[in-house]
């Protein structure tokens, strides 16, 4: 119990929770087992999926033998993934797709030429965090086209496909520093308040799923 609590007030905050001891801790709890699922006939789409997390989900995804669509904005490096993915795993139901999340008029573009009838999972991976003030395509912040309202906007465009699967599962991959700072509501595209010059982020992360 008491482990219980702690694990639950460490989790909201930074401190020893996106280091290598929050991963120990939790690993108390992990049940081998739970990674022993076929997943074959499930169609999985993760974006941001040529490095890091993204590809380590794409690759685990593929392992189960599901379809899985990895969304990246370089094809050099996404036909890199795709080709060791496939390589990895024996999966050839590994597939690219050209996206810049960040960009709303090529989400749209890709959901309208995504062929599967259905999508089982649906991981939002990709982000960036910019040093200085960048902005997409259609003039919003970089990072809150690329973190929140791309993912949005292909949440919401897939809801048919997401509702004709059983159990559907939208994850949501997030840096830990939205614990270190507050959405400020009434600037959301960071007009008025200049970014800070940051430094390249400790890349670690935590997912919720919803």
């Amino acid at each position: 119990m008491m482990g219980t609590i702690l694990d639950a007030v460490l989790d909201r905050s930074i401190l020893f929770s996106f280091d290598r001891s929050g991963f120990l801790r939790h690993a108390r709890s992990f049940r081998p087992g739970d990674l022993d699922v076929d997943l074959t006939g499930r169609v999985c789409v993760v974006t941001g999926a040529n490095s890091g997390i993204g590809r380590a989900a794409a690759t685990a995804l593929a392992a189960r033998g599901a379809e899985v669509w990895l969304l990246c904005r370089d094809r050099g490096r996404g036909e890199e993934a795709v080709a060791s993915i496939r390589k990895a795993t024996g999966n050839r139901r590994v597939h690219l797709e050209v996206v810049d999340v960040s960009h709303l008029a090529a989400v749209r573009a890709f959901v309208e030429r995504f062929a599967p009838a259905r999508v089982d999972v649906l991981i939002h991976n990709a982000g960036v965090l910019p040093a200085t003030r960048q902005e997409s395509p259609e003039g919003l912040e970089l990072t809150l086209a690329t973190n929140v309202i791309g993912p949005f906007l292909l949440t919401h465009l897939l809801q048919a496909k997401l509702a004709a699967a059983t159990g559907a599962r939208v994850i949501f991959v997030s840096s830990g520093g939205m614990y270190a700072r507050r959405l400020s509501l009434d600037d959301l595209n960071r007009i008025r308040r200049p970014l800070r010059q940051r430094t390249r982020s400790s890349g670690l992360k935590k997912c919720m799923t919803v």
